[in-house]
C-alpha cells in the first residue's frame, strides 16, 4: 500500500498551516479554575474510597462511570450527547472485554503494557462508532492492538541493537507476508498468533488492503528507525515524512482492520487523524525523546526555540484534519468529531503547559487562560501519583475485571 500520497497532502496542509495562536471557545478565569480544582480532587478522593470498596467486594461500576460523566461535563465541558458517545455501555463492555482477553492471551503482560494496548483498542472502538458498525471487540482488535507491546516496545528500545532490530523486521515482514515464521522466543510467538489471529478475521486471499495496511505501518515503523538513531541521521524534512507515515499508517491500518474495506476519502482522513494523534504524542513525550535521543519534529535539535509556533501549528493542523470528518456516518461524525477535537487539543493544552523546561513562561501563560485546570494545580497532583482522567477509567477496568 502506496502512503507517499497521503504524506504529500498532508505535508503540504501542514506547512500552510498558521503558526499563531488559534482562538479558543472556552477561557477560564483563576475562581473558575479553582472551583473545578476542587471538584477534581474531590472526585479522585472517591475514586481511591471505590478502590478500597473493591478490594472488599465488587466497585458499582455503574457509579462510577455516572460520576466519571459528571466530571467530565463539570470540569471539561463535554456536552451530554458526547459523553453518551464515549461512556456508553458498548464502549465500556468492549474495553473490559480487551483487559480480559489481553490478560487470557499472556498472564505475564503488565498492566502499562495492557493500557498501551488498550489506547489503539479505543481508538478502534472510536473508528467502529465512525463507521457506523457496532462498538466491540473484535479478534482483530484485540491482536492488532497487543502487538504494540510486543513489537513497537523491542523496536523502540535503545538498548536492543540495530542488527537485532534490523533482523526482527525482517522476520516480522515475512510473517505478516505469510512467507516465513518468527523466532522460538516467547515474544515472537506471541506476535506469531497474534497475526494469525488477524489472518482467521480476515484470509489474505479475501482482504488484501486489510494486509497491505499491516506491511505499511510495519515500513513505517522499520523507517522510524532512523528517528532514534539507526542508520543515516535524518534531515528535518524527513523527520517529518518519517513521523507522519509512522502516525497515519498506524490509524490507516486500525481502520482497515475494523471495516476490511475503506472509501479512498476515509483513508484519507483516518491516515491524517492518525498523524494529529502522533503529533499530540511527540509533544507529550518531548522530555522522554530529549532524554533518549529520539527525533520528532519537537526533539529535533533545530526546532528547540520554536515549540510555541510548532505546537501552535499542531492545533492547526488537527483543526484541518478534523474537517474531514464529514465523509463519515452522517449523524455521529459530527458529534464525535467534537469530542477527538476536544479531547486532544486539551492533551496539548496540558501537554506544553506542564512543559516549564521547554516552552517559555508567557506562551504558557497564555496557554493556561484555555485549561480547565491550572498548570500548577496539575503539577502538584502529578507528584502525588493523583490519576488523569484516562487512568482513572483503566484503573477501573483493572479493579472490575
Amino acid at each position: 500500500m502506496e502512503t507517499s500520497r497521503f504524506i504529500d497532502h498532508f505535508s503540504e496542509i501542514w506547512n500552510n498551516s498558521s503558526d499563531r495562536l488559534p482562538a479558543f471557545t472556552n477561557t477560564y478565569s483563576d475562581a473558575e479554575k479553582r472551583e473545578r480544582e476542587a471538584l477534581f480532587s474531590t472526585y479522585t478522593d472517591r475514586f481511591r474510597e471505590l478502590r478500597k470498596e473493591g478490594n472488599a467486594g465488587s466497585i458499582d461500576t455503574e457509579k462510577f462511570f455516572r460520576g466519571l460523566r459528571s466530571v467530565m461535563k463539570q470540569i471539561y465541558d463535554y456536552a451530554d450527547e458526547s459523553l453518551e458517545l464515549i461512556t456508553n455501555r458498548a464502549m465500556i463492555d468492549a474495553s473490559r472485554d480487551f483487559y480480559r482477553e489481553a490478560r487470557a492471551f499472556d498472564s505475564s503482560l503488565s498492566r502499562e503494557e495492557i493500557y498501551q494496548a488498550m489506547r489503539n483498542a479505543w481508538i478502534m472502538n472510536g473508528l467502529q462508532l465512525l463507521l457506523g458498525l457496532p462498538v466491540r471487540l473484535t479478534p482483530s482488535i484485540l491482536a492488532y492492538s497487543l502487538l504494540y507491546p510486543y513489537s513497537d516496545n523491542l523496536l523502540d528500545a535503545r538498548a536492543v541493537p540495530v542488527t537485532e532490530k534490523v533482523v526482527f523486521s525482517r522476520r516480522f515482514e515475512s510473517c505478516l507476508r505469510g512467507k516465513g515464521k518468527m523466532g522460538n522466543n516467547p515474544r515472537e510467538q506471541a506476535i506469531e498468533a497474534l497475526v494469525e489471529m488477524i489472518c482467521q478475521e480476515y484470509p489474505r486471499d479475501r482482504f488484501l488492503e486489510v494486509h497491505q495496511s499491516l506491511l505499511a505501518i510495519h515500513r513505517a515503523q522499520t523507517h522510524s528507525l532512523r528517528l532514534c538513531g539507526c542508520g543515516n541521521p535524518p534531515s528535518t524534512g524527513e523527520i517529518l515524512r518519517i513521523g507522519f507515515d509512522k502516525g497515519g499508517s498506524s490509524v490507516l491500518a486500525d481502520g482497515y482492520l475494523v471495516a476490511g474495506h475503506l472509501s479512498p476519502e476515509i483513508s484519507r482522513f483516518f491516515y491524517g487523524y492518525g498523524i494529529w494523534l502522533q503529533l499530540s504524542d511527540d509533544i507529550q513525550d518531548l522530555e522522554e525523546d530529549l532524554a533518549d535521543g529520539t527525533l520528532t519534529l519537537f526533539s529535533a535539535p533545530e526546532n528547540r526555540t520554536s515549540l510555541p509556533e510548532l505546537t501552535n501549528r499542531t492545533f492547526h493542523f488537527g483543526r484541518a484534519v478534523m474537517e474531514d470528518i464529514k465523509c463519515c456516518k452522517d449523524g455521529v461524525s459530527k458529534e464525535f468529531g467534537k469530542v477527538i477535537l476536544k479531547s486532544i487539543e486539551l492533551m496539548l493544552l496540558q501537554a506544553a503547559g506542564l512543559s516549564s523546561r521547554f516552552f517559555p513562561p508567557d506562551y504558557r501563560h497564555r496557554l493556561e487562560e484555555f485549561s480547565p485546570l491550572g498548570f500548577d494545580y496539575l503539577l502538584e497532583a502529578r507528584k502525588k501519583g493523583n490519576p488523569s482522567r484516562m487512568k482513572l477509567i483503566t484503573s477501573l477496568i483493572d479493579e472490575v475485571v
